[in-house]
């Protein structure tokens, strides 16, 4: 194309491609008190009670009654009455049992019959420390935290909802309607010297390389026609719903009112575009 360029400028550009649950760290061995660590730990993800045995239930503190299954529990036993509770282990220990299908309860965590060690007694005001178990497979249904300190909280275990992910609706396509095109999307003023990208859309298949080419006029007039020979290739992408996308960075050393120009490589699909570089 003749009398293209008005002025010297150096491009640098690159043809690049657009395209377009809780794994508990504890066993279940059927003793002893399960325990997460803290970079691990996924809290109740919100807060609500449920009925309880008695009212010596309070007396295990919890953040909730509700838990999705693969969320940790966490609870404490406070002694807030007036007598020392008294604890068959030193420090106090404590078991998980559930309800079966029949409605008896069986053992989740712990041992089936409490070992007896060294008595120990909470006094008035005083706390075990925090446990924390995880119910990562657990059974969806009800549980029941056991203290050795002679109190019980039950607490519900519920399957973690499913999200079906929303699939895309694609508009109706013209199927008699072949006719390739290729769109640049609006481009913002670039800056100087500072690497940038201009993206755009097409109906041709992916892996077409597109050839395109950026560039100063002389005049207006100059940019309704493609320039021959553009040196630079960029690749169609895999879109959505028969819509490809491709995308071209650079970098301009030199200020002014630019265009890029692209192409099929039969040049039967062809889009222009301004902009400008301060």
């Amino acid at each position: 194309m003749p009398h293209l360029l008005r002025t010297l400028f150096i491009l640098l550009l690159i043809g690049v491609l657009l395209t377009a649950g809780c794994t508990s760290l504890v066993e279940d061995n059927g003793a002893g008190t399960n325990v997460t660590t803290e970079e691990n730990q996924v809290p109740a993800s919100y807060q609500a009670t449920i009925s309880q045995p008695d009212a010596t239930s309070d007396l295990i503190r919890m953040d909730t009654d509700i838990y999705n299954a693969g969320e940790v529990v966490e609870f404490s036993v406070v002694n807030t009455g007036v007598l020392p509770l008294t604890c068959t282990n030193t420090p106090p220990d404590f078991g998980v049992t559930f309800q079966t299908g029949s409605g008896r309860w069986a053992t989740r965590m712990g041992p089936d019959v409490p070992v007896e060690g060294n008595i120990s007694y909470l006094q008035k005001g005083e706390s075990t420390k925090t446990y924390q178990f995880v119910t990562d497979g657990w059974t969806p249904g009800r549980y029941r935290i056991v203290s050795d300190c002679g109190v019980e909280h039950e607490f519900l275990v519920r399957a973690l909802p499913k999200i079906t992910p929303t699939q895309a609706v694609c508009p109706p396509v013209n199927a008699t309607n072949t006719t390739p095109w290729v769109k640049i999307d609006a481009v913002a003023d670039q800056s100087l010297g500072r690497p940038f990208t201009i993206r755009g859309t097409t109906n041709l298949p992916a892996g077409t390389e597109l050839k395109y080419s950026i560039f100063i006029l002389a005049s207006q007039e100059d940019a309704t026609t493609l320039p021959t020979g553009a040196a630079f290739t960029t690749p169609v992408d895999e879109g959505s719903c028969g819509i490809n996308t491709w995308s071209a960075m650079g970098e301009i050393q030199v200020a002014g009112e630019f265009f890029i120009a692209i192409a099929d490589p039969d040049r039967k699909a062809t889009a222009i575009k301004r902009f400008n570089v301060v």
